[in-house]
């Protein structure tokens, strides 16, 4: 295998791995937009708008990658209309759509000079560098009869890698799409 299709299978599997292992609930950044102008009150029913952008430039990675992942985030999604009074339809009021992304940091802190503990030591200045992935979920409502962006938002956390089951991996991408949706419609 070459490295470019390490990085594309590396790439897939970080987008399963994506929204189910954002750290905590609490360090996730959640932000959203959205149109002054939109009719949100009239909007009841909506519909999936295509298959997800997971960012990633093979299809086979990402059919094979984002199947459960798809449906994860389609139920928790759902879920959330509902609660809203939004139900799903055919000819639909507004469109959704999501898209996955992730992209590996690199923090740098400089703690400055720091002094040895023992009596003959040398001191010296500290620095600590970390390595992280950081993964983003983006929700977008789309006006079905304008085609117009109408409300977006956003989920962004550090994806921690940790072993989840299929319970707890549906609880944390719950947890995630009811941070982004809590200001949708916008009041």
């Amino acid at each position: 295998m070459n490295s470019r299709q390490s990085r594309i299978l590396l790439s897939g599997a970080l987008g399963v791995l994506l929204l189910a292992t954002l750290t905590g609930c609490s360090s996730i950044s959640v932000n959203y937009d959205y149109d002054q102008n939109a009719a949100f009150g009239s909007y009841r029913t909506y519909a999936w708008l295509g298959s997800p952008d997971t960012g990633n430039a093979n299809p086979a990675v990402n059919k094979l990658s984002s199947d459960l992942l798809d449906k994860r985030i389609h139920e928790a999604v759902d879920a959330e209309m509902g609660n809203r009074n939004i139900t799903a339809a055919d000819n639909p009021d507004v469109l959704v759509k999501y898209f996955l992304g992730t992209e590996d940091k690199v923090q740098v802190t400089d703690w400055g000079y720091r002094y040895s503990d023992y009596y003959w030591g040398h001191g010296g200045r500290q620095i600590d560098v970390t390595q992280y992935t950081e993964g983003t979920l983006v929700v977008d409502i789309i006006d079905a009869a304008t085609k117009t962006l109408v409300w977006r938002g956003t989920a962004t956390g550090t994806v921690d890698g940790q072993q989840r089951t299929p319970e707890q991996l549906q609880e944390r991408i719950n947890e995630v799409v009811a941070k982004i949706f809590a200001n949708f419609p916008p009041k």
